[in-house]
């Protein structure tokens, strides 16, 4: 397999626009970036619930916990919505079809997409590239040091004590998630040597079975929140979208139901 590039990179300065101002149309390979807050929108579950297939209302029958329930049925829901729009077409006849790699995709219109969630905040990327978009709640909590070694470079570890903190774990977590969610490859013993930091890197395209270059863009979801987003690097513009529904989008139940 070939050498392949990734350059990564933290932005700082991340504007999240209103979402009721999205016209759905992904020009010169735009990016997507949608940001939900659960608890804003639970009070349309019911409506989120209507849009589900019947697999996917047994799926969220099956979770124990009432709050990774309503959790699957916000993301779940506001995916379908958010596909409806860019697609034109009711959320409940959105079709989800799995790529060769094991990717989902619209089949409608080739629609790439990636979801993630961690603590109150759901993230979907969409796209017509390649995407992986990774969310971590910061846990200061979390003991991550005892695993380091498995799943972190010498460099990327070398970072993380400099750093001092569990941001500096997080953040590289994110985009070694994002990244494989882009690729499709999974998280495996090969972990260690995805790249994680910083700057550009050469790797062998086996790693990420790939054969193109990629590009990593990290944020904070919010303060409490780490997130980072892979896309193929002919990717274009990335806009940075916040959506209530209820708020933003009154229409919706009309136009997606």
């Amino acid at each position: 397999m070939c050498l392949i590039k990734v350059h990564i990179k933290y932005q700082d300065d991340i504007s999240w626009q209103n979402g009721a101002g999205c016209d759905y149309k992904l020009k010169d390979g735009q990016v997507d970036v949608w940001r939900i807050r659960i608890s804003s929108n639970l009070v349309l579950i019911d409506d989120f619930f209507k849009v589900l297939l019947p697999d996917e209302i047994i799926r969220a029958n099956r979770y124990v916990q009432k709050k990774d329930k309503l959790r699957f049925v916000v993301s779940r829901g506001a995916l379908r919505c958010l596909l409806s729009k860019y697609t034109n077409q009711p959320a409940t006849t959105i079709k989800f079809v799995i790529s060769a790699n094991k990717k989902p995709y619209i089949q409608q219109q080739n629609l790439k997409y990636n979801v993630s969630h961690a603590g109150d905040w759901v993230l979907i990327a969409i796209s017509n590239t390649e995407v992986g978009v990774d969310t971590e709640e910061i846990d200061h909590s979390f003991s991550y040091k005892e695993i380091l070694a498995d799943y972190f470079s010498k460099d990327e570890i070398n970072y993380i004590a400099h750093q001092g903190s569990s941001n500096s774990f997080f953040l590289l977590w994110t985009r070694k998630e994002a990244l494989t969610k882009a690729t499709a490859i999974g998280l495996d013993n090969n972990l260690k040597h995805i790249p994680s930091l910083n700057g550009d890197h050469e790797l062998d395209g086996g790693l990420l079975a790939s054969s193109g270059n990629w590009k990593m863009n990290s944020f904070k979801t919010d303060e409490n929140n780490m997130a980072s987003l892979a896309t193929e690097i002919t990717a274009g513009h990335i806009m940075y979208w916040d959506v209530n529904f209820e708020k933003f989008l009154p229409g919706f139940k009309q136009s997606v139901l």
